[in-house]
């Protein structure tokens, strides 16, 4: 019996460390987000306007691919 309390005790002690290793692990990461937050501000400021409705312009860009790929439709 003395060797099973002992296992169990080293069973509970492993998953403890583990434990707090994974806590240490997770609040290492959310502030290393906050730091990368802080110095590169927000993501979506620098997000790219949505494509507009200039039919004209996209079909001059797809042009110009085609062109430049030798492609023939």
């Amino acid at each position: 019996m003395e060797l099973l309390g002992q296992s169990f005790m080293i069973m509970t002690l492993g998953m403890g460390l583990v434990f707090v290793f994974l806590f240490l692990v997770i609040q290492g990461i959310q502030l290393s987000a906050r730091i990368i937050h802080h110095i590169e501000g927000d993501p979506q400021d620098d997000a790219p306007a949505p494509a507009g409705g200039d039919d004209q312009a996209r079909a001059a860009a797809i042009a110009v691919a085609l062109e430049i790929d030798g492609s023939k439709l």
